[in-house]
């Protein structure tokens, strides 16, 4: 088989060797490669992790990858709450634990893309989960928590 690079280039640059004939996606939020998995194993396509985040697959089932990450992006980011302060912020982050979701604080910008703060952003892969989710979001989660003083 063809080597996508070189070995002494990919071990110069450290860059992982691959087989040529890959399809690669994925992405840095954290649960993403996750849920990738999840649709890639419902559809019988074996996969390869790369080093720190994404996800290969022989390129004959690259429509399949396609089709795992844009039924993925449906719901996977959907869920988002900005919290006033870090009060809020920490009980969110509790919560989430207790409920055992997929969460992640990410930095969030203003309409000048300057940092302001966070953003909590509970994670699904599918249609049910975002349901659930969502209304246990809404219905549940500490929204407007302040620290007692």
């Amino acid at each position: 088989m063809k080597w996508v690079i070189p070995a002494i280039v990919a071990t110069i640059l450290s860059v992982p060797i691959t087989y040529a004939r890959e399809a690669c996606g994925g992405s840095d939020a954290k649960y993403y490669d996750e849920g990738l998995i999840f649709y890639l194993k419902k559809a019988g396509v074996p996969y390869r992790r790369m080093r720190g985040s994404g996800l290969c697959v022989h390129e004959r089932y690259s429509s399949q990858l396609k089709a795992a990450q844009q039924e993925l992006d449906r719901y996977f980011p959907q869920i988002a709450h900005k919290p006033e302060d870090a009060c809020e912020e920490r009980a969110l982050v509790e919560w989430a634990r207790r409920e055992k979701l997929r969460f992640e604080l990410r930095p969030a910008f203003d309409e000048r893309n300057q940092p302001s703060g966070n953003i909590f952003l509970v994670r699904s892969f599918t249609y049910e989960e975002w349901a659930a989710n969502r209304e246990k979001l809404e219905r549940l989660a500490p929204i407007g928590a302040t620290c007692r003083g």
